[in-house]
């Protein structure tokens, strides 16, 4: 059989990727291994454009297996690192394709952490699969509805069954860190002081006092990336509490899914941040974690604020600077 993959759009959930060199450094063990099955896929066409796929059917294989199809000659996605893909997903019994990403510049591609999948990921086999991969692969997957969406995920009225087989085709065209690598900083009086766990996730302390009435930027973290430029598209993790309450109010790690953002003010860009934010983060590299105080006249205008952040608030961000979307 011959399929061509370009048809139904990916929205808001599905895959990740694998090891994308035949032969994975030591100090990176995947969490797939390779299998007979899977290598009998193959897909021509250029990486993260649309792929003409063929294998056999049906195509049954023992559990989850890989093969890379094409090997990239980008950065290693270790674990915790943050990929995007491009997709294909396979009915491997008949060979016809279920859904797909879009393959296109102007649409987000499939963002994932590669490890081991939090539990509630929305494509858990996927996570596992694109640890130990490189940017630029492509690589061939086989598994189960199940493996790839978690058992019960669909809705058995598109007619998927939990152990129905299924073939993937993925291209990793990215990656970024997964947490702040940088040089750790001292800290500063009268700015919140922050821990992060193993995982990277920050845990804030706002002193008792008065928030500073100026806007303060402290960088907690210093990387040694590329410098992010006023109306970047910067990919982080972050957290925002409010100063007086001492809450969190929103949290990227709460979510498990980095965010992007443009650096660049709201007012100037209509998809860009809040005034505060985007000065703190202009000028800062990949790889710094900083902590940024925003009062209120450098936050939402008067009306324009979230139900969860009260007027006149002093808002806190706490940023992972993660990479810069090319």
């Amino acid at each position: 059989m011959r399929t061509p993959a370009a048809a139904i759009v990916l929205s808001g959930v599905l895959l990740a990727t694998l090891t994308a060199c035949t032969v994975p450094p030591a100090d990176c063990e995947p969490l797939v291994g390779t299998g007979p099955g899977a290598a009998t896929v193959d897909a021509s066409g250029e990486v993260g454009q649309t792929p003409e796929v063929s294998f056999p059917t049906p195509l049954i294989s023992e559990g989850a297996e890989q093969s890379v199809l094409v090997g990239g000659d980008g950065a290693l996605v270790r674990e915790g690192a943050i990929v995007d893909l491009e997709v294909s997903l396979f009915d491997a019994a008949s060979g016809e394709l279920i859904t797909a990403t879009a393959y296109d510049d102007e649409q987000d591609p499939l963002r994932t952490t590669a490890g081991e999948p939090a539990e509630g990921a929305t494509t858990p086999l996927f996570a596992e699969v694109v640890q130990c991969a490189e940017v630029g692969s492509r690589i061939a997957a086989t598994a189960t509805i199940a493996d790839v969406f978690g058992s019960g995920a669909l809705d058995p009225a598109l007619g998927f069954e939990d152990d129905a087989p299924v073939v993937a085709v993925i291209d990793v065209v990215q990656s970024y860190l997964g947490r702040a690598t940088g040089q750790p900083q001292l800290g500063a009086r009268g700015v919140p002081a922050v821990v992060t766990s193993p995982e990277g996730v920050p845990g804030v302390t706002i002193p008792d006092e008065e928030a500073p009435a100026e806007l303060r930027t402290h960088v907690l973290v210093t990387g040694d990336g590329e410098e992010v430029a006023e109306g970047d598209r910067v990919v982080l993790h972050y957290t925002g509490l409010l100063w007086d309450e001492k809450t969190v109010f929103d949290s990227s790690w709460e979510r498990g899914a980095a965010s992007t953002f443009t650096a660049a003010s709201f007012e100037d860009d209509p998809e860009g941040v809040v005034p505060g934010l985007a000065e703190g983060l202009i000028g800062q590299t990949v790889g710094s974690q900083v902590i940024v105080i925003i009062p209120p006249e450098d936050g939402y205008p008067e009306g324009q604020a979230p139900a969860s952040i009260p007027p006149g608030s002093t808002m806190v961000f706490v940023v992972d600077v993660l990479g810069i979307e090319q």
